[in-house]
C-alpha cells in the first residue's frame, strides 16, 4: 500500500496540488522579473542612489538627516553673516582691525605676511657688500712712513694690528716688516718688528687664553744673506720687541708646499686659508682647519683658482667658506681696484664690484696717489652681524695716509659709529663730558702708557708709579700728545695745587716705551726754597740766611751765607736727586765776607756741594761765603 495514497497520480488531490504549485511558480517568476526590471531601471536612472532612497534610522532617510544638520549650521554661523558668533568674528579680524569677508581670506593674508617676513629675514641675515655703500671708518696711525700692507682686527678687544715694510730695513732683497697695534680709532698703542720676516702682505690672529699670536710668512735666509725659502710661522705679539729668525718664540708649521705662501685666519670659525703664489704670479687659495695645520694634517676643505685678470693681490680675507679678494694697482693703471667674493664650496666667483673710495674732502686723492691695501671681514661676536673693511693708501712718499672704509650690515653701521665716538675724545681728547680720563687700573709706569689724551691721577696713584718725578706730592694731570711718524710721544705732567706754585714736567717716550728724563718747565720766577743741611764743619752764621735750594724750569738754585771750612775741596752739603745738575759738574765763584774776592764752589752731578780754592786779598780774613748759584738740572 503506498505511504501517501492521496498523492496518487490523477487523483483529485494530485490535480489540486499541481495547479497550486504552478501558480506559485508563476508568481515567483513575476516577482523576479519585476525586481530585475526595477534594479535595471535604478541602475540606468539619472537620479539613482538618492539620499532619500536610503534609510538612516528612526524612520528618517539620509536626506532628512542632512537637511537637519544644515539647519543647525545655519543657526550657528550663517545667520546675520556670523557677526553674532564671537569666535568666528575674532578669527576674521586681524590685530589692525581689518575685517575679512571669510576666514579663508584672513588665512591667505597671513600666508602672504609670513612669506614677506621670511624674505625680510633673509635679507637681514645675509651679508651682501655689493648692496651697501662704503663709509669712512678711520685713519691708521702707523709706526713707519711706508705703505700699509695688511690690517686685521682682534674681535675680542677691537684692537687693530697692521703691517708695513719696516722703514730702511730692506737690503739686497731681504725685507723686515713692522706690526703696529692700534685701538679701534686707529690710534697707535705699540709696535713690534719682525726682522727678515718678508713683506708682511698678510697676517692672521689667533687667541689662546690671554695671549695673542701672529701667523705669517717668514723668509728663510742663508749665511750669504739670500732668501732661500719661506716658512709658515706663528709667534706671540710682544709690544716693543724685535723678533729674529733665531728667536725661540717662533713656531714653524708645515704648509704642504714649497712655494711662497701667505696665511689669513677666520678666528670665529677656526679656519685658515693659504694664498699660494705660482708661476707668473698666479694665485691659488686653499681652505683648511686651523687645528689640522697645527697638527700637521694635510686636509683641504676647498680650493679657489683666482682668474688671471684678478691676480694683482692687495689682500684677502675669509668668512667660513667665503673668500674676499682685493685687487688693483696704483691709480688703477693696469688693474682696476675691485672687491671680489669667491666660494670655497665650488671655487666659483660669486660677486664682483669696482671701488674708488678714499678721496679727500675736495674730491681728489692726496698726492694724486691711490693704492688699495688690505681687507678684513669682521663678525660681531655677540650679534653675528658682519662688516667688510677695506684699506686705501693716499699721499706722497713719506707722507702716506692709510684710510679704512667699511661695508657695514645695518646693525654694525650703528655699532661702529657708537664705538668710534666713545673712543674719540671730543673735548681736547678728554672724556666726552669735558673731564679728564682716568689712568688704567694697575698701571705702574707712565712710560708704558702712550694713549693720546688728557688724564688725571690722584695723589695715591702717583705713589704706585715708578717713574713719576714727584710721587705723593699732589694730584697730577697727564697730557699725552699725538705720536710722530716713529711712534714717539710727549708726556707732560701738571701738578694740581692752589697753595703752591704750578709745577710742570715734560719728557719724550719712544715707541718702545723708553722714557727720557723729566724736565721741569719754568712756570714763574717765584722760587720755593728748602733748607739744605750742612756737613763737615760748615755752619750758618745767622738764621735769616740759611743754606737753601730751589728748582724751577729745569734750573737749580742755591743761596745762603755759610761758614765753610777753608780746606780745599771740602763738601759742605749734598743736594737731593731732583736738584742735581746734569752729568757735568757746575762751578761758580761766590763772594766772601771779611775781605774782597771770591771762593770757587762746585755743584757736582752726584749732589755734592764743595768749597774749593780762593781768589781773595787775605785768606785769613775770610769769614763766610755768600753762596748764590744757578745751574742746569738733569
Amino acid at each position: 500500500m503506498p505511504k501517501y495514497p492521496y498523492r496518487k497520480a490523477g487523483s483529485t488531490w494530485d490535480r489540486t496540488f499541481r495547479n497550486s504549485h504552478n501558480q506559485n511558480l508563476s508568481d515567483i517568476a513575476d516577482d523576479i522579473r519585476g525586481s530585475y526590471n526595477a534594479l535595471n531601471a535604478h541602475a540606468k536612472a539619472s537620479k539613482a542612489h538618492k539620499s532619500s532612497q536610503i534609510a538612516h534610522g528612526d524612520g528618517l532617510s539620509v536626506s532628512q538627516e542632512i537637511e537637519i544638520a544644515k539647519a543647525r549650521i545655519r543657526n550657528l554661523v550663517l545667520e546675520t553673516d556670523g557677526t553674532n558668533v564671537k569666535e568666528v568674528v575674532d578669527s576674521r579680524v586681524d590685530k589692525k582691525g581689518t575685517i575679512y569677508p571669510m576666514l579663508r581670506d584672513r588665512l591667505n593674508a597671513n600666508e602672504t605676511v609670513v612669506e614677506n617676513l621670511n624674505s625680510i629675514i633673509q635679507q637681514e641675515t645675509t651679508f651682501d657688500y655689493t648692496t651697501v655703500p662704503p663709509v669712512y671708518h678711520t685713519t691708521l696711525n702707523l709706526k713707519d712712513p711706508t705703505v700699509l700692507q695688511c690690517f686685521v682686527i682682534d674681535e675680542e678687544t677691537g684692537d687693530i694690528y697692521a703691517t708695513q715694510v719696516s722703514y730702511g730695513a730692506a737690503a739686497a732683497g731681504i725685507e723686515s716688516f713692522t706690526i703696529t697695534r692700534m685701538n679701534q680709532n686707529g690710534v697707535m698703542l705699540d709696535s713690534m718688528k719682525i726682522v727678515n720676516g718678508g713683506h708682511g702682505t698678510t697676517i692672521g690672529l689667533e687667541r689662546e687664553g690671554s695671549k695673542l699670536y701672529i701667523w705669517s710668512n717668514y723668509d728663510v735666509v742663508d749665511s750669504s744673506g739670500k732668501v732661500v725659502s719661506h716658512d709658515l710661522v706663528r709667534f706671540p705679539y710682544s709690544a716693543g720687541a724685535t723678533l729674529t729668525g733665531a728667536n725661540g718664540s717662533i713656531t714653524r708649521y708645515n704648509k704642504f708646499n714649497d712655494k711662497y705662501t701667505i696665511p689669513v685666519i677666520d678666528q670665529k670659525n677656526g679656519l685658515i686659508a693659504f694664498r699660494i703664489k705660482g708661476d707668473n704670479d698666479s694665485s691659488t687659495l686653499e681652505l683648511r682647519n686651523l687645528s689640522d695645520v697645527k697638527k700637521g694634517v694635510d686636509k683641504k676643505l676647498g680650493t679657489i683658482i683666482v682668474p688671471t685678470d684678478l691676480t694683482y693681490l692687495q689682500g684677502f680675507t675669509i668668512d667660513g667658506y667665503d673668500a674676499y679678494w682685493y685687487t688693483g694697482d696704483t691709480n688703477s693703471q693696469s688693474y682696476p681696484s675691485e672687491l671680489v667674493q669667491f666660494s670655497f664650496k665650488d671655487g666659483a666667483l660669486k660677486k664682483r664690484i669696482t671701488c674708488d673710495f678714499g678721496r679727500d674732502a675736495d674730491g681728489s686723492y692726496e698726492g694724486d696717489f691711490r693704492e688699495p691695501e688690505s681687507i678684513y671681514l669682521y663678525k660681531d661676536p655677540i650679534t653675528g652681524k658682519k662688516s667688510l673693511f677695506a684699506g686705501v693708501v693716499t699721499g706722497t712718499v713719506g707722507k702716506r695716509i692709510a684710510k679704512v672704509y667699511a661695508y657695514h650690515s645695518k646693525e654694525n653701521a650703528a655699532k661702529f659709529a657708537t664705538d668710534l665716538s666713545a673712543g674719540y675724545q671730543g673735548y681736547a681728547l678728554s672724556k666726552n663730558n669735558g673731564s679728564s680720563k682716568n689712568l688704567p687700573d694697575g698701571l705702574t709706569s707712565l712710560s708704558t702708557f702712550r694713549q693720546v689724551g688728557y688724564y688725571y691721577m690722584k695723589t695715591a696713584e702717583t705713589k704706585t708709579l715708578t717713574d713719576h718725578p714727584s710721587p705723593g706730592d699732589a694730584g697730577w694731570w697727564l697730557n699725552v700728545m699725538p705720536a710722530d711718524s716713529s711712534g714717539t710721544v710727549i708726556q707732560t705732567l701738571t701738578r694740581n695745587s692752589t697753595g703752591r706754585d704750578t709745577k710742570i714736567y715734560t719728557r719724550v717716550v719712544t715707541n718702545a716705551g723708553v722714557g727720557g728724563k723729566w724736565i721741569e718747565v719754568m712756570t714763574s720766577q717765584k722760587l720755593s726754597w728748602t733748607n739744605l743741611p750742612l756737613k763737615n764743619g760748615a755752619s750758618n752764621p745767622d738764621s735769616n740766611n740759611k743754606l737753601q735750594y730751589a728748582v724751577n724750569g729745569g734750573m737749580g738754585y742755591i743761596r745762603g751765607r755759610v761758614n765753610i771750612p777753608k780746606t780745599d775741596g771740602v763738601v759742605f752739603a749734598t743736594l737731593p736727586s731732583e736738584a742735581r745738575p746734569s752729568s757735568s759738574s757746575w762751578y761758580q765763584g761766590c763772594q766772601v765776607g771779611g775781605t774782597t774776592g771770591d771762593r770757587k764752589v762746585a755743584v757736582r752731578s752726584n749732589g755734592e756741594v764743595a768749597g774749593l780754592g780762593f781768589a781773595v786779598n787775605n785768606i785769613d780774613s775770610v769769614t763766610y761765603t755768600y753762596v748764590n748759584i744757578c745751574y742746569p738740572l738733569n
